[in-house]
């Protein structure tokens, strides 16, 4: 594979990395965990088994991801995870295998970029402000405090609803469009 198609689309991109698709992201057997602690991602630790003094730590850090920079690129890009080494979306696999154009790839992904972008901004709008939390993590706060009857704080309650329901459809159509054109679910066909 060409070096420029990472180049291409991926700096185009930033979607696996900047809270769109994923929450987080688990280290594997092999990842160094201090290192990359000491290279500025914030890992938590957690036990994966029946027994918490017994099971192994498995550790993870959050997305949007704190090695990612304003241009796209990793600032860790040499000495990244493992997940985030073997990783390659359903676009870009699509574009290295000749089954879509790279135009056509680049307008999904501006479309998409976008879509996350009106999801921010309903969010920010609703009061959710925590930008260096995931979107899904985001959405599940504002769904739990309407689910609550707690109205943001500035907003009447009939705007606020239907603001809410503006977030929930923007949610699954970028939901809809990250699982057809970026991370299908294997079960689902």
């Amino acid at each position: 594979m060409s070096t420029a198609l990472p180049e291409q689309l991926c700096l185009q991109c930033g979607l696996c990395c900047d809270g769109t698709l994923f929450r987080d992201v688990e280290l594997q057997p092999g990842d160094d965990a201090n290192h990359l602690r000491a290279l500025g991602l914030a890992l938590r630790g957690s036990r994966a088994g029946r027994s918490p003094t017994t099971s192994p730590v498995t550790f993870k850090f959050p997305q949007p991801c704190a090695a990612l920079c304003a241009d796209l690129r990793c600032q860790v890009y040499a000495a990244r995870p493992t997940r985030c080494r073997e990783f390659e979306c359903a676009l870009f696999k699509s574009v290295a295998a000749g089954g879509t154009e790279p135009a056509a790839a680049l307008k999904v992904i501006r479309q998409t970029r976008q879509q996350a972008e009106q999801v921010r901004r309903l969010l920010r709008e609703l009061g959710e402000t925590s930008e260096r939390v995931s979107l899904s993590k985001r959405f599940q706060k504002v769904k739990r405090q309407f689910d609550a009857g707690v109205v943001p704080a500035g907003l009447d309650r009939e705007t606020a609803y239907d603001r809410f329901a503006e977030l929930s459809l923007a949610v699954h159509g970028l939901d809809q469009r990250l699982r057809t054109k970026f991370h299908p679910d294997p079960t689902d066909g």
